[in-house]
C-alpha cells in the first residue's frame, strides 16, 4: 500500500488535492496499483489527533510500503498539519515504520518558496528513516503553468518542472520499492524525547 499524506491546511479543497487526484490517476495506469487499496490518501487537515486516531494512523504508516507527501507552501515551510504531523512521529524515527521505505515529496507553490520547502522536507523524511529515490521531489507553480500553457516558450518549458515530471517520479519510486535492504539506524530516546531539559 503507497500512503499519500496531504500536508495541506485546505485539505480536500486546494490545489495539492487536485494534484493528488492527478497522481493517482497516472498510478493507476501501473498494475501494481490498480487493486483496491493500493493507494490510501490521508489529508492531514482533517485529521483530529487522538490516541484512538493516531493508533489508527501508526497502523497505516506501519502498513505502507512507500510514501507520497504533498503540501503547498507557506512563508517558506510546508503546511500546518504536515508540521503537525512530524511532531507527532518523532518517536517512529528510525522504526520499521519509516526505516528505507521510500517517500516522494510534491510541492506547489505560486511563484517562488518551493525548491526550500522540498529540499528541507526530504532531508527531514531521510532523518526519520525514509529513502530518497533519485528524482522524487518536484516543485510545480502557478508560474510553471502559466509558461507551459504558453505555446511560444517551448525552450524554456524543457528546464521547468511540470505535470508530466510525475511520470518520471512514478517509475523511480516503484524501482526503489522493489529494493530490500535491512538498513541499520542510529538509536533515538523513544521515551523521554519531550522531557524539559532547560534550567
Amino acid at each position: 500500500m503507497i500512503l499519500v499524506l496531504n500536508g495541506s491546511p485546505s485539505g480536500k479543497k486546494g490545489n495539492c488535492h487536485v494534484l493528488i487526484q492527478k497522481l493517482t490517476q497516472k498510478m493507476k495506469c501501473h498494475s501494481d496499483w490498480q487493486k483496491k487499496g493500493a493507494i490510501k490518501i490521508i489529508h492531514l487537515a482533517e485529521y483530529k489527533w487522538s490516541k484512538e486516531t493516531q493508533k489508527s494512523l501508526f497502523a497505516s504508516l506501519d502498513h505502507a510500503n512507500g510514501f507520497i507527501f504533498v503540501t503547498g507552501t507557506y512563508w517558506d515551510s510546508w503546511g500546518s498539519p504536515l508540521q503537525r504531523f512530524l511532531e507527532n512521529v518523532t518517536e517512529l524515527e528510525g522504526s520499521t515504520t519509516f526505516m528505507g521505505k521510500p517517500a516522494v515529496v510534491l510541492v506547489l507553490n505560486h511563484s517562488v518558496g518551493g525548491k526550500g520547502v522540498l529540499s528541507r522536507l526530504q532531508g527531514v523524511l531521510s532523518t526519520i528513516g525514509c529513502l530518497i529515490p533519485p528524482m522524487s521531489g518536484f516543485v510545480y507553480s502557478w508560474v510553471s503553468e502559466q509558461v507551459i500553457k504558453n505555446n511560444s516558450t517551448k525552450e524554456t518549458q524543457k528546464d521547468m518542472w511540470s505535470l508530466d515530471d510525475l511520470d518520471i517520479i512514478l517509475e523511480n519510486f516503484k524501482k526503489v520499492l522493489a529494493i530490500k535492504v535491512k538498513w541499520s539506524a542510529w538509536p533515538v530516546d523513544e521515551k523521554d524525547f519531550r522531557k524539559v531539559w532547560l534550567r
